[in-house]
């Protein structure tokens, strides 16, 4: 290309040597300084746009490369085939007399502010977030991995010390029972090995004194001697026999008896265990500008001005200290009864009463459903169990506890996640389905607070400064919303389908819905309306229905519209 751009194409033909400054893309060809001139003034010519030739040079190759001329026929291209979506030149036309064949201007004109290009751009801005997404979504995998492969690591290593340990534990005692045994057969042996010398002391003093009499005594005087002896002798003869028959001078001897259980390890245990490679649903939903363009187009988003609530059923919880509420998919509604009684009240969706379950030793402070058939609470002001109790609503036992290092209080859940408020430490996010948990967001939260999740914005109350805060999931402050003299001592907090947070106002009596900016709000009901001590509020985002729980006895639900 460059020996072709170099040098000016019109004075080459005139055999004449010039630098070219100007590239036509129409005729294809780098002309000179003074070219140009003519080139734009000739009516061939001058609807022309040229570039600079250095500009040209620089274009990748899939556009310098780009023919405006037929490859078979050397002539432009001036007709398009919308069939086979290829540009041709008149010569052509004979190949593709059955397709549908129109003038190349028609589809290229405007081509660079056509709606097509556009869609085109976005379509590639989508495709590089979508690949950062999943770029991110794996190494965040491989971390995850690498973390699981510690810990597996960790757990080998204390099955394999607990091992060790269990088996010294059985060695020392079989060592112990050894020694005991041996002892034992000693002092047996021993005793018998004392008695035998002391006979055999005996009987030797009695062979020496039956020699003296054979050489001095009278025979009057060895009869008797010779009838003392023979009475010891006597002794000492029923005494072996009598080792012999008790069975005292069998030998004795230690044999070991080692467990098959023990002897079943070498046998039997082939492998330490096994690894597995889980497969679980990714998180991963592709973005697509152009579908998000469309579900605004079809969905009227409303502003905070056009929110109404319109009640639709009181419930009597009879609570006592009610802080959380929540419901599940078919309808029912949970209660909380925080601190003194220490238990979750379920209700029917009629509003009757179900069944009740007591969380001691954790307070119950928060609620959220994880799926149709478990529940997470956490544990609130709890000094002794400080973290989130899994709970099944059927067998409605704790299944699964999760510790944490601080005491959490707000709670909720999006996805696969649930995120919770830990005081003084910030929001931690925990997997589902391996409750992992994790530091999401690091900052000096108060008690009481509360959490609601909407897209890619994480909102929370802030009881101590009387504010509601808005960030994104990397942390990143997006808005605060306090206003003193009209919300006090915020506690529960949720978010409708159209972004809009509504915020129970507890010292204020009231609940004020906030736009999803966080610049303009309302109260949507207030103390002069009968609202008395609000404490939870929860948003269906699947039947658009508000559940309010006061602090004591009674929740109400409402139709959003």
């Amino acid at each position: 290309m460059a020996s072709r751009t170099t040098l000016c194409g019109p004075c080459s033909e005139r055999h004449i040597t010039k630098t070219s400054e100007y590239w036509c893309p129409e005729c294809e060809e780098a002309i000179c300084n003074d070219c140009q001139e003519h080139h734009k003034v000739l009516k061939a010519t001058r609807s022309h746009e040229l570039i600079p030739i250095d500009k040209y040079i620089s274009l990748p190759s899939c556009i310098t490369d780009i023919q405006k001329s037929c490859y078979y026929h050397n002539e432009k291209y001036q007709q398009y085939c919308v069939a086979h979506a290829l540009p041709i030149c008149f010569k052509c036309i004979k190949e593709h007399q059955k397709c549908n064949v129109i003038p190349l201007d028609e589809v290229t004109h405007n081509a660079k502010t056509s709606g097509h290009l556009q869609d085109l751009e976005t379509r590639l801005v989508d495709l590089l977030q979508n690949i950062d997404r999943i770029g991110k979504d794996r190494m965040a995998n491989l971390d995850s991995i690498q973390e699981k492969k510690e810990l597996h690591l960790a757990e080998i290593q204390q099955i394999r010390n607990q091992i060790n340990k269990h088996l010294d534990k059985l060695e020392k005692k079989i060592i112990q029972d050894l020694e005991e045994k041996e002892c034992q057969c000693k002092k047996n042996i021993q005793k018998i090995l004392s008695e035998v010398e002391e006979k055999k002391n005996l009987i030797i003093e009695n062979q020496t004194n039956l020699q003296s009499i054979k050489q001095h005594a009278s025979d009057l005087q060895t009869f008797l001697v010779m009838r003392n002896i023979e009475v010891k002798v006597f002794e000492n003869e029923q005494y072996l026999q009598s080792l012999v028959e008790t069975n005292k001078l069998d030998p004795e001897d230690l044999t070991c008896n080692v467990d098959p259980g023990v002897l079943s390890i070498l046998d039997s245990l082939k492998t330490f265990g096994s690894i597995e490679i889980d497969m679980k649903s990714s998180s991963i939903r592709l973005i697509r500008e152009k579908d998000k363009q469309a579900q605004l187009q079809v969905t009227q988003t409303k502003t905070i001005a056009d929110v109404k609530l319109i009640l639709q059923k009181t419930i009597t919880t009879g609570g006592e200290t009610i802080r959380g509420c929540c419901m599940s998919v078919n309808g029912d509604y949970f209660f909380t009864d925080y601190n003194l009684r220490k238990k979750v009240n379920v209700f029917a969706s009629d509003g009757k009463f179900k069944f009740d379950m007591l969380l001691d030793p954790s307070y119950g402070y928060d609620i959220t459903m994880i799926n149709e058939k478990t529940i997470a609470i956490t544990s609130g002001f709890s000094s002794e169990h400080i973290g989130i109790d899994i709970i099944d609503i059927e067998s409605r036992k704790k299944i699964k506890f999760i510790s944490l290092p601080g005491r959490p209080w707000g709670i909720t859940r999006d996805q696969d996640s649930l995120f919770v408020c830990v005081k003084g430490r910030g929001i931690y996010r925990v997997n589902t389905l391996d409750y992992t948990t994790s530091h999401l967001i690091s900052c000096n939260l108060s008690g009481s607070t509360y959490i609601s999740i909407f897209a890619e914005k994480i909102y929370y109350t802030d009881w101590i400064h009387n504010s509601v805060d808005c960030c994104d999931r990397h942390g990143s402050h997006v808005w605060r919303f306090k206003e003193e003299s009209v919300l006090k001592k915020p506690r529960g907090i949720t978010v409708d389908n159209d972004e809009n947070v509504f915020v129970v106002g507890a010292s204020s009596s009231n609940v004020v819905i906030i736009s999803n900016d966080g610049k303009h709000h309302r109260e949507i009901l207030t103390k002069e309306q009968g609202l008395s001590e609000p404490s939870a509020i929860f948003f269906d985002k699947q039947t658009g229905k508000l559940l309010l729980a006061n602090t004591r006895k009674n929740a109400f639900l409402y139709s959003v519209t």
